[in-house]
């Protein structure tokens, strides 16, 4: 079932693409959507992962990058958003390209584990239909900076900060770019139906949240500091406007 299913969804992939263009606050955000969550890249003197695709992706990674003209000789540091496997399952495979993997500290047993633990679902799709394509296990992985509270990309090569948000998981990281006004949230929520592939810009609730009230209040946390673009790990981007509308604003 699970293999069925990720042929279906790589149908409907879409190609490599900027999600959000450059700013005189920042570089061009791409997006390269994989089998089963998107990664992104922050342009800039030297390129940025956010994410790093389901297990075993990482030859798929490496060739939609290059359709962005981006080498992963060039990358310094991934981010993980979250230790989920179809977000952190490429982390070792990256670090062995010499690239530095960012984790939040809430999420080092899961990264140490190679193990996501149990995911706690949301809806009856996310229990029952959905459950079965996630892949369990991945590579385990020890992350070269493990981020507490926040942690500033510019040495990395991107004009970014890194900011713990606990909620979709215990060490739930978010990504702002481009002043602050460009948020890359990984699960807080999801955008569209059918993967993300449908309506992709429309906010859902996500199918699995460790501490679903927590995850909601992060998202007011980052409309409160005017975030006016959110940059999903399925599906997106979401404007400012279409989150108030789905979550509220405080």
């Amino acid at each position: 079932m699970r293999a069925a299913s990720l042929v279906l969804l790589a149908a409907c992939v879409p190609d490599p693409h900027v999600a959000v263009p450059h700013s005189r606050a920042g570089g061009d955000i791409a997006t390269v959507t994989l089998g089963l969550s998107n990664v992104h890249v922050l342009m800039g003197a030297h390129p940025v992962l956010v994410d790093t695709g389901s297990p075993d992706e990482i030859d798929t990674l490496e060739e939609e990058l290059a359709e962005l003209g981006v080498k992963l000789s060039d990358v310094r540091c991934a981010v993980v958003t979250h230790v989920h496997s179809d977000h952190a399952g490429n982390a070792r495979a990256l670090q062995r390209h010499g690239i530095k993997i960012i984790a939040g500290e809430g999420d080092l047993s899961r990264a140490a584990a190679g193990d996501h633990g149990t995911l706690h679902p949301t809806s009856f799709f996310a229990r029952f239909i959905l459950r079965p394509v996630i892949p369990n296990h991945f590579e385990s992985f020890a992350p070269d900076v493990i981020v507490r509270r926040d942690f500033d990309l510019h040495d990395c090569g991107a004009a970014a900060e890194v900011v713990a948000m606990p909620g979709h998981t215990a060490g739930s990281l978010v990504v702002l770019a481009h002043a602050g006004r460009v948020a890359l949230v990984g699960d807080l929520f999801r955008g569209g139906d059918f993967a993300g592939y449908v309506h992709p810009s429309q906010p859902h609730e996500h199918f699995y949240q460790d501490d679903l009230a927590m995850a909601h209040l992060r998202i007011h946390e980052l409309l409160a500091r005017g975030v006016e673009t959110f940059v999903l790990g399925h599906g997106g981007p979401s404007s400012r406007a279409d989150v108030i509308a789905t979550f509220g604003a405080n």
